[in-house]
């Protein structure tokens, strides 16, 4: 998940560095040096203890930066009253891809003056409701100590992530949770939750803290937390209107900053529902529309019928963004005020060019019907939406692209050439994140060492992906159980050769200490799926899917029962070949360099698959987890016919 996050992050902030951390303190060492915007921290799982310490030392360090946390369980109701106020941005995991775009362009974006009148936070506007929320989505089982300079103490008690007592001089329960929130900024230190506590709240926490969001929210309603106040001209800009209809608070930051960094002038509203949009549209008759499909009270296409039935919007032109692409067509084909679309994820370039065309190009010449208007250029049903194909050449004021059109199409994974007598492409089947038995298989080969298998056919729209490429190499080791069928001795009654047999398809993958994540092993264990070969029948590459377990390798044995005996000469030489009876048989683990070539994503941003290459036919093999092993050569490869590792032939590096 590091390595397709850090990969997304690319994307959409390709003029920034990015780095990643595994703990706290390694955070704050990389921090040191690059000083950065932007702090992301991912609570699946859970950190150890500490959230509260290192956000306070964020916030002294690097006020004017901020903070995006996902998680699993958090508040959208907590999340619209915090709004942007908050020192801490929180999404929902698992998340959609336009959602997390979003979020990251909007927190790098330039952050004009505010639209709404909400205030825009920094890690200087820390307060203890962001540390609350932090804590409960973090399952802590602590107690949180405050105090203030002015002798005044209280403690808040977490079990699980709930928070269960809290308790001041004066009070205990919620009337003293909410004293505390209303305490200047005092010392918070954390301690061990005692055995036995009482229990004064039995509220869950997102109901616990939506109180105290509403009233900070209603104090910070007219000011920028993240910076000075600022002074809004007297003058009005006397550009063109823009309506931006999304229920997504962060999209609609990132499209307002871009458009109002890209164009001065330029008068940019927002509604977050359809009916907002609406009566905005019909009091301030605005020169374009963008509009989301999906809308927490009705959808694009009902708004579009909405505005074509009253005579002063009618002629209003439409920009449709969403990720639901096939939605978005049939609205395009249906409602005649629909002139383009944008699917999500989309770059600002992308943006600044579509409203600038749309805004050249005028309002409708007549207002269109429903369904009456034939399209001049009908939207094809577009695959699902993907990481932008490619980044733009310049950057824009808000440095995420320059004005050009992206292409909304995903970026494919490093081919290999297929062998010889082999006219289908090699492509990477994909399948939804979940039970390993729910891979796809490709058709039959006709012999043991398979030709590339053909593509298999497209998944339904719901369950379709994203591949991703990485821009740069990261190179990974691959563990994996085998069993020795039979072995070959020299005269010397040394190993010569093995023949091995895949006991479990349950494989062990670490990073490389020269990549990013410094040899840390990844905390869900992969499947081995199809493997592809090269001509000469060395491996090409291997496609691993996560189970969502533990990397539990079986263990190795290195007793070794014979079953059978042989002489075979080979290349002029006697060698000894054993045969295991095929129970209880000799055990080993094998490991393999390998270049992490792309991560496969659904569109919900969850990692299905990834896709590696071989580095070499050397491996390593040993008898023992912590043994050093000896190197051996992969001579040969056998797969079953649905291109799955069926065995292996290695022999001894001499």
């Amino acid at each position: 998940m590091g390595v397709a996050i850090t990969s997304a992050l690319r994307k959409f902030a390709p003029l920034h560095a990015v780095r990643v951390a595994h703990s706290f303190a390694e955070a704050e060492a990389i921090a040191a040096v690059m000083r950065p915007e932007l702090f992301l921290l991912d609570l699946d799982p859970p950190p150890p203890a500490g959230e509260i310490a290192f956000f306070k030392r964020l916030r002294m360090l690097y006020p004017d930066a901020r903070a995006l946390v996902i998680a699993a369980g958090t508040s959208n109701e907590l999340r619209t009253a915090r709004g942007t106020a908050g020192a801490i941005q929180f999404i929902e995991k698992p998340f959609d891809l336009a959602e997390f775009g979003a979020a990251v362009q909007a927190l790098l974006g330039p952050w004009t003056p505010p639209h709404s009148g909400r205030g825009r936070g920094t890690l200087r506007d820390l307060h203890l409701l962001d540390l609350l929320q932090l804590k409960c989505l973090s399952l802590s089982s602590a107690v949180v100590r405050v105090e203030t300079a002015d002798g005044k103490s209280g403690a808040i008690y977490f079990r699980r992530g709930q928070i269960c007592h809290v308790i001041t001089d004066t009070s205990m329960g919620a009337p003293a949770l909410h004293e505390i929130a209303n305490w200047p900024d005092g010392h918070l230190s954390e301690t061990d939750l005692p055995l036995e506590i009482p229990t004064t709240i039995a509220v869950p926490w997102p109901a616990l803290l939506l109180p105290i969001a509403q009233r900070l929210a209603e104090e910070t309603k007219q000011q920028s937390l993240g910076e000075a106040p600022r002074v809004e001209s007297a003058t009005a800009p006397a550009g063109k209107k823009i309506l931006i209809i999304d229920d997504t608070e962060m999209l609609l930051i990132f499209v307002a900053d871009t458009l109002a960094t890209a164009d001065k002038t330029l008068q940019i509203m927002t509604a977050p529902t359809g009916a907002e949009g609406i009566e905005l549209a019909t009091s301030t008759h605005p020169d374009l529309i963008l509009l989301d499909y999906s809308l927490t009270d009705t959808t694009g296409d009902k708004v579009c019928g909405a505005l074509l039935e009253n005579e002063a919007t009618a002629r209003i032109p439409v920009l449709m963004m969403s990720g639901h692409v096939s939605e978005m067509a049939r609205t395009a084909q249906d409602y005649g005020n629909v002139v383009a679309s944008l699917p999500k994820p989309f770059l600002s370039g992308a943006l600044i060019s579509e409203v600038e065309r749309l805004l050249a190009a005028g309002p409708l010449a007549t207002a269109p019907r429903v369904s009456a208007i034939p399209k001049p250029s009908p939207l094809p049903a577009a695959p699902a939406p993907a990481l932008p194909k490619e980044i733009p050449k310049a950057p824009l004021p808000n440095g995420h692209g320059d004005g050009e059109t992206a292409t909304a199409s995903p970026p494919a994974a490093k081919a290999a050439p297929a062998p010889s007598g082999s006219e289908s492409p090699k492509s990477t089947a994909r399948e939804p994140m979940g039970s390993v038995a729910s891979e796809p298989k490709p058709p039959p080969p006709a012999t043991t060492r398979p030709a590339t298998p053909s593509p298999a056919a497209p998944p339904p729209a719901a369950a379709r992906q994203t591949t991703t490429s990485l821009g740069e190499p990261t190179e990974v080791s691959v563990t994996l159980a085998l069993e020795v069928v039979s072995m070959q001795l020299t005269t010397s009654f040394r190993m010569q050769a093995a023949t091995l047999q895949l006991c479990n398809p349950v494989v062990s993958v670490k990073m490389d200490d020269r990549s990013e994540l410094k040899g840390v092993p990844l905390e869900n264990g992969f499947r081995l799926g199809t493997i592809r070969l090269l001509d000469d029948g060395r491996v090409d590459t291997m496609r691993l899917v996560p189970t969502r377990r533990p990397p539990q390798l079986p263990a190795a044995k290195s007793s070794f029962a014979i079953g059978g005996m042989s002489l075979e000469r080979t290349n002029s030489h006697q060698n000894l070949q054993l045969t295991s009876p095929g129970n209880n048989s000799m055990r080993v683990l094998l490991t393999t360099q390998c270049e992490l070539l792309a991560v496969e994503l659904s569109i919900a941003f969850e990692v299905v698959a990834v896709v590696l290459q071989a580095r070499g036919a050397t491996v390593t093999v040993r008898n023992a987890p912590g043994s050093g092993g000896a190197p051996f050569v992969l001579e040969g490869v056998e797969l079953d016919p649905t291109a799955e590792l069926r065995a292996l032939l290695v022999r001894a590096v001499v």
